[in-house]
């Protein structure tokens, strides 16, 4: 069925990862169920998943952000995929690596309230991206002499959401999710996804695109809609169900 899929596929609609007959994957969250359709790993590196229950306050599980003490994280899959070309085409233009982490609100962190608050979540998620792509930012300008060249803000900084509107909400089976991308100048979008599960805890699903041989933006080819129809159907198939 996929030679037959990629008999259709080309350099301007590459074929990507199918989700119709792709396997369930779930994990049982001190009684919350997640499951998700994972089509097949196709990245060279290995496909990575943790056990399939996991307690939430289970302190030793999770790993402590070094950057901010706003919480800590423990990785649940990594996978990926490719986008092809059609047969006897010029094979692999890209692929997309999904990171699925749980991410705990540290304990002494009490800026919100709650995750489950729109108002907090969008905070939590703010503070936490300038604590990361902010700093790195920060401590470029801290530290010039890692750049041969002066640094050009425009084209050396990590953009990403500052604000409540460069994050969008949306309800999608049930579930809230808040997504925002991150990305440095004329790099590809990485694509992230957010749900709340608890008021301290919350799932990312964390996509990262990139080109193979090739700019990501050059239009000879259409990457970025193929990455885009892939994390729609993905987040379709994302299901919580709560205890």
């Amino acid at each position: 069925m996929r030679w037959l899929q990629r008999l259709k596929a080309s350099k301007l609609n590459p074929m990507g990862p199918d989700f119709s007959a792709a396997p369930w994957v779930g994990f049982n969250l001190s009684g919350k169920r997640l499951r998700f359709r994972c089509p097949s790993h196709e990245m060279s590196g290995p496909f990575e998943r943790y056990a399939e229950n996991i307690n939430l306050y289970q302190d030793d599980i999770f790993e402590k952000w070094k950057k901010t003490n706003l919480g800590m994280s423990v990785s649940l899959l990594t996978t990926g995929w490719k986008y092809w070309d059609k047969p006897f085409g010029e094979g692999a233009l890209g692929y997309l690596t999904l990171d699925v982490k749980l991410h705990r609100r540290d304990p002494h962190y009490r800026e919100i309230d709650t995750m489950l608050k729109p108002e907090d979540m969008e905070k939590w998620l703010l503070v936490f991206s300038d604590g990361l792509w902010g700093s790195i930012n920060r401590d470029l300008v801290a530290n010039p002499e890692r750049k041969v060249r002066p640094i050009i803000p425009e084209r050396d900084f990590w953009r990403y959401p500052t604000v409540s509107k460069d994050i969008s909400r949306l309800r999608i089976n049930d579930l809230n999710w808040y997504t925002y991308s991150v990305d440095m100048p004329d790099k590809a979008k990485r694509r992230r996804w957010h749900t709340p599960i608890t008021d301290d805890h919350e799932l990312a699903f964390i996509f990262n695109p990139s080109a193979l041989g090739r700019d990501y933006y050059e239009s000879g080819h259409g990457l970025d809609d193929a990455v885009n129809q892939t994390v729609k159907e993905f987040i379709d198939n994302v299901h919580i169900t709560f205890g």
